[in-house]
Parts: structure tokens; sequence; C-alpha cells
């Protein structure tokens, strides 16, 4: 495909402005990209194959974190381009990431099974919706954030660094950092405070070796 139209393309993907996302050409260019997470998916898991994920990542990604390690199956729009992903970052398996546009995961952050991230909308008007135009929000998750198995965090939401977003939680606004967010809509319920370095599953005491050996 021309390089000139790819760029646009890029460059559309990354903007807010409102585009023809049905463009036999903007779609051709997506497959290209889709491939390649197709033969991520198929890898096994065996040395060899772990091996043949990294490089898959590595190539893919808009910025590959080391220690980036990914479960498959991953599902995405347009290939990882748009994502960057921090160091340490853990992604279960059944991932679906909306990456039309931007999407930011900080470091030491782990995401849960068939969690969705979303960066795509479509107007409102039926006319323009069945014309298959769509714009682009970007989502940014913080660094040390746990995101709970089935989660949805929509486009143009930001989640704050070592923040907690509960399974199944559909996270449609901004949340802080420092947090445990539940429910749909995803609401903060309280702050993670010094007191939770001390218990785990609500009042049991945390063993004082394992204090000692993370926290000290």
């Amino acid at each position: 495909m021309d390089e000139k139209k790819i760029k646009e393309f890029r460059r559309l993907l990354l903007s807010s402005e409102i585009y023809d996302s049905g463009d036999p050409d903007f779609l051709e260019y997506q497959n290209t990209l889709t491939e390649k997470i197709v033969r991520f998916n198929e890898t096994h898991d065996t040395v060899e194959g772990l091996k043949e994920r990294e490089r898959i990542l590595r190539e893919t990604a808009g910025t590959y974190g080391e220690g980036l390690y990914v479960i498959p199956p991953l599902y995405t729009n347009c290939g990882l381009i748009n994502v960057h992903f921090g160091k340490n970052v853990f992604i279960n398996h059944g991932v679906i990431l909306v990456d039309d546009g931007k999407i930011e995961i900080g470091d030491d952050t782990m995401i849960g099974p068939a969690v969705k991230i979303a960066t795509a909308v479509h107007p409102v008007s039926p006319k323009l919706r069945k014309a298959k135009l769509q714009y682009n929000k970007p989502v940014k998750i913080g660094k040390n954030v746990w995101i709970g198995s089935g989660a949805i965090i929509l486009p143009g939401v930001t989640v704050g660094d070592n923040t907690i977003i509960g399974a199944g939680a559909v996270v449609s606004k901004d949340i802080p950092s420092n947090v445990i967010a539940l429910g749909v809509p995803a609401k903060v319920v309280r702050e993670i405070t010094e007191k939770d370095d001390l218990f785990f599953d609500g009042d049991k005491p945390i063993p004082q070796e394992i204090i000692d050996k993370y926290l000290k």
C-alpha cells in the first residue's frame, strides 16, 4: 500500500478527527496489522513458542516494555501499533484491545482475563454510524494497576497509579490513584492505605516474613 496513505491512516487514528473506518484501503491496512496477532495467538507454550511471542510483541507494539508477558489469545483492532507497554506488564488470556487510538499501560500493571480496553467511538447520528464513521479517544492506565477479570475500560478514560478495578466493572470516567473502584458504572469504594500492607482478604494478618521480605 502507498506509504503516504499509511501515514495518513496512522495520523487519523491518533487524532480526535472523525474518519471513515470502512474505507477499503484502511481495512486492508488493518488486516496486515492484525495478521501478526493471529500468528501470535497460534504460538505454543514451548521455549520456541515463547521466543516467537516475544519477537512478535517487540515487532508490533507501539512501545515494548521489558518484562512484558501476554498469554494468548489476544485480540486487537490495529495489531498493537498504538499500544504502549511499560515494564513488567502482565496481560492474561482473552484480553481485547480496541487500539484504534492510543492505549498507555504503565509499569507493573496486571490485566485479568477477558478485560476490554476500547478507544474507538462512533457518532450518535444514525446516518453517520451507518456510513461507518468513527473517532478515537486515548486510554491511559497508570503504574501498578490491577484490572480484574472482565472489566471494561471505555474510551477517553485515565486510571491512576496503584488503583484496583474490580472484576466486571465498567469504567466510564477517570479513576484516581490509590483507590479501589467497583461496579457498573465503576465507582470508588475506598482508598488503598498503609493498613493494606499489614492485612489481606479483609482482616487476615500478612505473615511477618512476607512483610520483612517485600515491604522493608
